[in-house]
């Protein structure tokens, strides 16, 4: 597959990703960026050129980058305007050499890799499909028989074509005419590239292949608790890093990644799968649970972390974390909580792009961008998200999201009213389930 470009497409800055800002692509798990896994994943199926379009902001990352058995070029898409500018990008690079195109943050099963290689080598052009029972709000293809004769982008619910979702795993084994089409082709949605590919489908259709397995879309902020729990249950090993020192009364079960430099101090308990970065501190009378942790970290006295992804460099003190994502720089002060679940225990809901979305999740504790401040005793309520640089002052309950440098401070007002929600009939024994299993 020497002759196969492998082109990325890792330029896009994700509205729907809000409060985070980290390029997708260069979120970390177990010290390496997603798009260093994936690239890995590509190399040990076989595949060699990779042409990465990325941001003007991440040049400094991939100047740096090297993964061994690869030759990696990369173009910059100045303006993040869709994958249609994105792709245009390679053009000349590319000519009429056949590619393999790819989103940067998508995560599948390694298996894939080998089937995509295998298909490659048959010279025939493919994309990749997988039968879905609700609706996403991505493309739809069209299929006959093995063939894929269209695709739909975003057809809204009860209007897709099939139950077969696009996978940006697009093989096309000659695409000059596609970049053809490509340069013609306008639209006023953001769907440039997918119609000129419907265009192309239409006069030549593409091989069908049907994926079954995990697939791991990073749409919105939630979705990072998915592929955190992927990435745990697949990679935490019992490994033991550098000058680590865990205390004699402290309590580590099941599989437990610790790098170097982390101290765990007394009466702690940490329940794998968990990773801990390098130089994160532990102190006394904490608990971690399912959690993957960054580097530098400070958890104090008596905090709780449960089934959340944390980044490099927080700060914590008696808290309660719950099924939360923190960006970066994130501090909470002493008895503040991230809360995680309804008082009926429903499907917990987020505000995206004005629209009120259902997050599929009934447990969903804070999203929190970088450099975020926390007062003491606050209360963050489920499925918030904050902006980065703001701070929440001290005893005050959030309830609606936090736009970016903002300064929430404020009273505890008390309203009654009506409660028309029962939980008489609801059961906890799956939660109980879970703790005694």
């Amino acid at each position: 597959m020497d002759t196969v470009y492998v082109v990325i497409l890792a330029a896009g800055r994700g509205k729907r990703f809000w409060p985070f800002e980290t390029n997708k692509a260069l979120i970390r798990f177990f010290g390496k960026p997603l798009i260093v896994h994936n690239l890995e994943r590509f190399a040990r199926a076989g595949f060699r050129k990779v042409i990465l379009v990325i941001n003007p902001a991440d040049v400094q990352f991939y100047m740096d980058l090297v993964v061994p058995d690869m030759e990696i070029h990369t173009v910059i898409q100045q303006e993040a305007v869709g994958m249609g500018d994105a792709l245009l990008r390679v053009r000349e690079h590319i000519g009429n050499a056949p590619m393999l195109v790819v989103n940067a943050e998508d995560v599948v099963s390694p298996d894939l890799y080998n089937e995509l290689a295998s298909n490659v080598d048959t010279g025939v052009s493919f994309l990749v499909g997988k039968k879905v029972d609700r609706y996403f709000d991505l493309g739809y293809l069209e299929t006959h028989g093995d063939r894929v004769t269209g695709i739909v982008e975003k057809p809204g619910d009860g209007n897709q074509p099939s139950d077969l979702v696009n996978l940006v795993f697009h093989y096309v084994d000659k695409p000059a005419e596609f970049f053809d089409i490509l340069a013609r082709q306008t639209s006023e949605q953001d769907d440039v590239y997918e119609r000129a590919l419907d265009t192309l489908l239409k006069k030549s259709p593409f091989q069908f292949i049907s994926y079954e397995d995990i697939w791991l879309p990073l749409k919105y902020p939630w979705h990072l608790l998915d592929m955190s729990t992927y990435f745990l249950t697949r990679m935490a090993k019992e490994y033991r890093g550098k000058n680590i020192h865990v205390a004699p009364s402290a309590i580590l079960d099941g599989p437990i990644h610790i790098e170097d430099n982390v101290k765990i101090f007394d009466n702690t308990k940490i329940v794998g799968p968990v990773y801990i970065g390098k130089n994160t501190i532990i102190g006394n009378n904490s608990m971690i649970r399912e959690s993957h942790i960054g580097g530098g970290c400070v958890i104090g006295f008596n905090s709780d972390i449960t089934r959340s992804y944390i980044g490099d460099n927080c700060w914590f003190h008696s808290n309660y974390i719950g099924d939360s994502v923190l960006e970066e720089n994130v501090s909470m002060g002493s008895g503040s909580v991230l809360a995680n679940l309804r008082l009926d225990e429903g499907e917990i809901s987020s505000v995206v792009g004005g629209k009120k979305l259902g997050t599929g999740r009934s447990k969903l504790g804070a999203m929190i961008g970088s450099f975020v401040r926390i007062g003491v005793n606050a209360s963050i309520m489920p499925g918030v998200k904050i902006g980065a640089d703001s701070f929440v002052g001290a005893g005050i309950t959030v309830s609606t999201d936090i736009p970016e440098q903002s300064f929430v401070s404020g009273t505890s007002d008390m309203t009654i009213a009506k409660n028309t929600k029962r939980v008489r009939e609801l059961s906890r024994d799956s939660y109980k389930k879970k703790l005694s299993s």
